[in-house]
């Protein structure tokens, strides 16, 4: 009941109706029916229902809609004068009554319908009066509904009532908002299922008497913000029900009020992280303005079930002064801290000062840790403490209550009562199990000799019942309770009724009620609660059975969770998961299994039997089926958990097998878990995005594309259709790389930071690239128009500053506009650039020791400075100067900040009122140094971003970190070039000169990651989730994704104060990766036999590869190691053509031949050598002739022709516009000439002298036209600055041009440029070679529908059957049979990319072959995939909706 939020009632007989008598009438010749007589109107039966159901829904909104209309009971055929009106009655009858049909609840609505019986709930089509009426009294629900949580928010969506009741915009918003809120929290279920079923064992009238003791009148009437109630009390001692009774109590006196209820049995509810993101979305669902200000967090990327409790607590909680419209005070509710994982933190971040309007009333059992706690902070914030045990009347109501049901007369039942009110002591659950026991007895006697031997205590009495069970059940029962007690006491969290029949069923099969049976043979130990879970009675249960009891129902935890472990490998090997994995049912303890069998796994010894189970599970397809079936759940973290169970099972199984002989240890089994170890959190990082977008995706798709010795690919990849080879084979192992971008070989790169779900770029240029983290793929450009010194983000991740020489620009980040620009203050150089707190003010600290701010919301105002003594030189040291800063640092909350100076020591300034504060003093290690001088000038300066200490690196490059409060500084014994700490404070990371970037995790500084790479770093950073590290290395930016930071950011408990617990402990070992220096593909070349292909790298090698992925042979390595820019075939498949950077043309004649059975090899020599003039211009292309006899060499608007066999230049052609762009091709129907085609146009020229003999003049229909992008196209040149424009502020651009690979299209691809060079329109043309045919004339390209440009990211061409093949936005390689009215329902999906695989200049090479391989560079290498796409031969898979079309 606790998830039902209303009900409506369709002609029911709450009260029973009078034709039950009538049927049993009819009945009683034959055999009257029992069930009959109860629906007689007042029949005890109904009474009693309608009583225990008005019990259960208080809450429930209720509708009870009645008939109108008699209705034929059927007799028609009966000749009865209308006349006679008891016949009319037998041919007519109100089937139920009004008074019937309506319960009788307070909030009851109740409508007449105009119906009969049968047609009540028979609705004609939506305009039927009735059908309005039920749909307006549910629309009428919807407002009480949308506030309780995700489930009920995702079961209705508002947006099918349009119109139906006031306010519907309002609810829909509302319901809008909160589903956002909960997946950004993200909320599993309803806070409310912890506190109905405590309240539901709470007697009524019990409880009251805390409302007037004096310590809670005290807490509760004061005005101190953040004053804390300590309830205090033993265990058994009805501290939760007590802590349910107050939140009814707040809630119904109308205060706000928030709870949680820590559960020691279940990791999520004793998690931390998610009792202060319960908190938040119960005060989100209360407050339309904190939700507001949850809303712009969502687009800062963080993952808050993942993000360690202090940074979660700043985010969350510290803002809450400013971001509330709810009356204060706010009282919060938190039962059962002690059972919290980490209480401790939480004492120390409530210990805080501050202003937030939180008064909590914390309720636990007493400890010394919780004592201590409570007393180190009661000097900042009011702290009163109170006993939870002045509950003697409760207890005395309570055992009278239920003695009531007790045989016997009044005198025993006074004694019985008596004696157990003396004995209780406090205990509420001593009294619940004695009260019990005593109602099973059936004579005075047995009473007696209860009370006479019932032990005092719970341990006493849990020993009692446990002799109790051994006695009075069966063997088989004994059995059966002990596994029942083995999954409640070491199930990772509760099971459902259905779960646990479905887990004890191969040992217990067909139970009739699992319920009942519960109740019969472990009702002192277990109980039922409203959602059908199975939970132990008490925290002491488990403490007694796994700790105490040597009984026969006691617990080994290391067994028990190697039996569930064992069950539930089984559940996921079941063969028929595997036949349903296409089907959304599968059976109640898979998802159990799916998620816990990690848990198991690594809190279990590792016999032989769990080996040999978890060998079957991993070398089975079984495996994949799990992995599929977390991708549909988004439970993708599993995989990293499972990562580490298996890690610690392998080293445990090892330490086990130690003293056995080497030829008897399981090495080859071992081997394959280390693997998986590795596989699984690699197959997260890798293609996460793609298994959410398609969980089948890892049976077809992802094993090929894992490492040839990955343990995925040994065992699935030779099973795909999919065949996937690469040349010189370096794709044998995994590596950490994610992505390498090239930013442009133009620019160097300065300095890179994380904006929510981007990441942005500064270069040497007047430009800032901004990426999508997701994809890695840019998204836009900040045009700033001039060099850019520095850059900030807003805290909200909502806007972007650049400060240049002259102006400050305040841009959108969701699409690069700009928003405000303004003169730069005074003449200073930006050093320290930020948002205030609240994103209305951008502050910047400058070289001439300057700190100004400006308001955004009245810029007009200009530059203010703050105070005249920020940075006073009187304030320098003597001897010491206060010259031009070289590094400025504010500090999280900005009142401080942190200035490095050349010739001074470090210094902190407060802000507020300016004054410094603090100089940083170098202490040197073992007393050397001893002359010199007490401190060192620093070159630069951070904040560590949750705590007051400072780092930076001193002038000899030494690693520091100081606080100033303490005035104490630690040399951290590292030199390095670059630092920076991740966005919540848990690691830090240095960069040498070398390159080498080191992890530590901060705290305890345990280095944990170490990355070696030749080439220095100019600038790094942690993305928001400390999953990915970024780093810019000369014009590259390189994205690292290690399985250290995977598993640290995937924990299951972040903060846990004992995660030994949970079985995931972490790791202090250091891992370690290396980067090969691979030079990159920068050219590629498929021959037209479509059987080898020619690349080209960076170090001016030109290698011939065959598709199989070896090496065919070396046509040439540049002497001057310049990189090859373009490779074309000849027609006839034994010329190649080539060029490098320094304009040196090559054409060698290639001869193959079978060097070995199954390869081949070649020889070649050069027939042409050049080195072209700069006179053309940057030459960007390379055309051999039909006859492969001349060669054209183009620049954008001119060319050359030279004829390869004599070397001479025959022909020159140049456009009369030098900014004009031109793409060359040989004329699909004349081989004598070609096509030099334009945006607009296409000429047709002669090869021998270059000669214009005809043009072609694009015709396109305006319905052809596609819509903007938002970016500019990388494949395509973006004009210079400044460029000359048309009067419509438009600039076209050609940026590819090919024949296609079915010989029978042109296809073409352009952009056009707009005013601010940051948006561009593309548009993609396929013409018919035919189009080409004859003199000068208007062509029009073929019809494309425009939607399909929504999902285009780079066309490929046009294979035979009319098949465009493209690659889409998510990177899948798709078709659309151009002749198809379809539309974009018609797109063919036939594999996807690996993210890490692509980059703007990779997706410039990519290919298609005329048999349908796909060739696509990856780093150093080139991948050659054949698919079903070859064969003519398509998978259907779902593609997106297009919603705007």
């Amino acid at each position: 009941m606790s998830l039902v939020s209303a009900i409506v009632f369709l002609g029911t007989p709450h009260h029973g109706s009078n034709l039950a008598k009538i049927l049993n009438s009819l009945l009683a010749v034959s055999n009257p029916k029992q069930y009959v007589s109860d629906l007689a109107q007042a029949s005890p039966m109904i009474e009693d229902i309608n009583e225990q159901f008005r019990h259960f829904v208080t809450e429930v909104k209720i509708a009870s809609f009645y008939e109108s209309r008699y209705t034929s009971l059927g007799l028609k055929k009966m000749v009865i004068p209308f006349t006679n009106s008891t016949a009319l009655c037998l041919l007519y009858q109100m089937i139920v009554e009004k008074q019937s049909a309506i319960l009788g609840c307070s909030s009851e609505i109740a409508q007449p319908l105009d119906a009969d019986h049968h047609q009540l709930c028979k609705f004609g089509d939506k305009n039927d009066s009735n059908y309005i009426m039920v749909k307006k009294t549910l629309a009428s629900f919807l407002p009480s509904i949308l506030g309780r949580g995700k489930g009920l928010v995702n079961f209705i969506n508002v947006a099918k009532y349009p119109n139906s009741y006031p306010g519907n915009s309002t609810a829909d918003m509302k319901a809008d908002s909160m589903e956002k809120t909960s997946t950004l929290l993200a909320i599993q279920e309803a806070p409310e299922a912890d506190l109905n079923f405590y309240s539901d064992r709470r007697m009524p009238e019990t409880c009251s008497w805390i409302l007037s003791y004096p310590a809670f009148t005290s807490w509760k009437d004061s005005t101190t913000v953040g004053h804390i109630l300590w309830i205090n009390g033993t265990a058994g001692s009805g501290k939760s029900i007590l802590a349910s009774f107050l939140v009814q109590h707040f809630q119904t006196e109308g205060f706000n009020c928030m709870y949680y209820f820590f559960r020691s049995g279940d990791k999520i509810q004793r998690s931390a992280n998610t009792f202060l993101r319960s908190i938040a979305f119960q005060i989100a669902q209360k407050d339309s303005k904190y939700r507001a200000f949850l809303e712009e967090l969502e687009g800062s990327g963080a993952r808050f079930e993942k993000t360690e409790l202090r940074l979660l607590w700043q985010k969350l909680f510290v803002p809450l002064s400013t971001k509330l419209n709810m009356l204060i005070p706010i009282y919060i509710i938190v039962d059962g801290l002690d059972e919290s994982d980490a209480p401790q933190t939480l004492l120390m971040l409530l210990s805080h000062p501050t202003d937030i309007p939180l008064n909590f009333a914390i309720v636990s059992r007493s400890s010394s840790a919780l004592s201590s706690g409570f007393d180190k902070f009661s000097n900042s914030r009011p702290v009163t403490r109170m006993s939870s045990e002045f509950n003697q009347d409760d207890i005395s109501d309570f055992v009278k209550r239920e003695l009531q049901m007790m045989h016997g007369n009044e005198m025993l039942r006074r004694d019985v009562t008596g004696e157990i009110i003396k004995r209780a002591s406090g205990n509420f659950l001593w009294v619940h199990l004695v009260t019990q026991e005593i109602l099973d007895c059936h004579t005075q006697g047995e009473i007696e000799q209860v009370l006479e031997t019932i032990p005092n205590g719970m341990q006493p009495l849990y020993e009692r019942i446990e002799d109790g069970m051994a006695k009075n059940l069966r063997p088989i029962d004994q059995k059966l309770a002990r596994t029942l007690l083995s999954w409640a006491v070491c199930a990772q969290r509760p099971l459902s009724l259905e779960e646990l029949a479905e887990a004890i069923e191969p040992t217990f099969p067909h139970i009739i009620d699992l319920k009942h049976t519960i109740g019969y043979i472990c009702s002192s130990l277990l109980v039922v609660d409203r959602k059908s879970r199975v939970l132990l009675i008490h925290k002491t249960a488990r403490e007694y059975l796994t700790k105490v009891s040597t009984g026969p129902l006691a617990i080994a935890p290391a067994t028990s969770h190697n039996e569930l472990f064992l069950r539930c490998i089984s559940a996921l090997c079941d063969p028929r998961l595997i036949l349903q994995r296409r089907y959304s049912s599968i059976p109640s303890l898979v998802t159990y299994a799916a998620r816990s069998w990690p848990f198991h796994l690594q809190a279990q010894a590792g016999d032989s039997e769990t080996l040999t189970a978890l060998m079957n599970f991993l070398q089975s397809t079984s495996i994949l089926a799990w992995i599929q079936l977390l991708s549909t759940q988004d439970q993708l973290h599993i995989l990293v958990q499972s990562s580490r169970s298996l890690s610690v099972f392998a080293e445990r199984r090892r330490g086990f097998d130690a003293s056995l002989a080497p030829n008897l240890r399981p090495l080859q089994a071992l081997e394959a878990i280390d693997l998986w170890v590795t596989d699984l959190v690699k197959i997260v990082g890798k293609f996460g995005r793609n298994l959410l977008d398609l969980p089948n995706s890892i049976f077809k798709f992802i094993p090929p594309f894992c490492p040839t010795e990955s343990i995925i690919h040994r065992q699935f990849g030779r099973r795909s259709t999919l065949l996937v080879s690469l040349s010189r084979h370096s794709n044998a192992t995994w590596d950490d790389s994610l992505a390498k971008l090239f930013i442009g070989a133009a620019s160097q790169t300065l300095r890179i930071m994380c904006i929510g779900r981007y990441f942005a770029i500064l270069t040497t240029s007047d430009w800032v690239t901004l990426w999508n983290s997701a994809t890695c793929q840019r998204s836009s450009e900040i045009i700033h128009g001039e060099h850019v010194i520095t850059m900030c983000a807003s805290n909200s991740g909502k806007l972007i500053a650049t400060y240049g020489f002259r102006t400050t620009k305040v841009w959108d980040v969701s699409n690069g506009k700009e928003i405000l620009s303004i003169p730069n203050p005074g003449q200073g150089k930006a050093l320290g650039l930020r948002f205030s707190k609240n994103d209305g003010e951008i502050w910047v600290g400058s070289d001439d020791r300057k700190f100004w701010r400006i308001s955004l919301s009245n810029a007009d105002a200009g530059w203010q400075e703050f105070g005249p003594n920020l940075f006073s030189t009187e304030a320098a040291l003597t001897g010491t100067k206060l010259n031009s800063p070289c590094s400025i640092a504010f500090n999280p909350d900005g009142t401080q900040i942190a200035v490095a100076f050349r010739g001074a020591p470090l210094t902190v300034w407060s802000v507020n009122q300016p004054e410094l504060l603090a100089r940083c003093r170098r202490e040197w290690k073992d007393g050397g140094k001893a002359n010199a001088r007490p401190w060192t000038a620093a070159d630069f300066v951070l904040w560590h971003p949750q705590s007051d200490e400072v780092l930076g690196i001193y002038q000899d490059s030494a690693v520091f970190k100081w606080h100033p409060l303490d005035e104490t500084s630690q040399d951290l014994g590292i030199y390095a070039s670059v630092i920076n700490c991740s966005p919540d404070g848990d690691l830090f990371a240095a960069s040498d000169m070398h390159g080498t970037i080191k992890i530590w995790k901060y705290y305890d500084f345990v280095l944990i990651y170490q990355l070696r790479c030749e080439y220095p770093v100019t600038d790094f950073t942690f993305s928001p989730d400390n999953r990915r590290l970024y780093d810019l290395r000369g014009s590259f930016c390189n994205v690292w994704e290690p399985n250290t930071l995977i598993r640290l950011s995937e924990l299951e408990s972040p903060g846990s104060e004992n995660r030994s617990e949970s079985g995931l402990t972490v790791t202090t070992s250091m891992s370690e990766a290396e980067v090969e220096t691979v030079e990159p593909v920068s050219a590629v070349s498929v021959s037209p036999n479509g059987d080898i292909y020619c690349i080209g790298n960076t170090e001016g090698s030109v290698l011939v590869v065959h598709h199989e992925g070896y090496e065919v042979g070396e046509l040439w390595s540049s002497p001057s190691f310049l990189p090859i820019e373009n490779i074309v075939w000849g027609a006839n498949g034994t010329r190649v053509a080539f060029r490098d950077l320094g304009g040196n043309v090559i054409v060698q004649d290639v001869e193959f031949f079978d060097r070995s059975p199954d390869k081949m090899g070649l020889s070649s020599h050069t027939v042409f050598k050049a080195t072209v003039k700069d006179e053309i211009g940057s030459m960007n292309q390379l055309l051999l002739s039909p006859q492969c006899d001349l060669i054209l060499i183009a620049s954008p608007s001119s060319a050359q022709v030279w004829s390869v066999h004599t070397g001479l230049c025959t022909a020159k052609w140049r456009h009369e516009d030098n900014n004009a762009a031109f793409k060359w091709l040989n004329h699909p129907l004349n081989s004598s000439h070609l096509l030099a085609i334009e945006a607009t146009k296409a000429l047709s020229v002669s090869w021998q002298d270059l000669a214009q003999r005809d043009s072609f003049a694009f015709s396109i229909p305006k319905s052809h036209e596609p819509s903007k992008s938002s970016s500019t196209l990388d494949r395509i040149r973006k004009p210079s600055l400044p460029r000359s424009m048309s009067s419509d502020n438009i600039n076209a651009e050609i940026g590819h041009a090919a024949t296609t690979q079915d010989g029978l299209h042109v296809m073409i691809e352009t952009a056009k440029f707009f005013q601010d060079h940051n948006k561009s329109e593309r548009q993609l043309m396929f013409f018919y070679k035919a189009d080409f045919k004859g003199t000068s004339s208007l062509i029009s390209p073929r019809p494309i529908p425009t939607a399909l440009f929504d999902q285009l990211q780079l066309p490929l061409g046009i294979l035979s059957g009319e098949r465009f093949i493209f690659l889409n936005n998510d990177n899948w390689l798709c078709s659309y049979r151009l002749d198809s009215e379809e539309g974009p329902a018609g797109v063919k999906r036939h594999f996807f990319l690996p993210r890490d695989w692509l980059n703007g200049e990779c997706l410039e090479l990519c290919q298609v072959t005329a048999n349908g391989a796909l060739v696509v560079p990856k780093g150093g290498d080139v991948a050659w995939i054949k698919s079903d796409l070859g064969v003519n031969c398509y998978l259907r898979l779902p593609t997106p909706k297009l919603e705007s079309q």
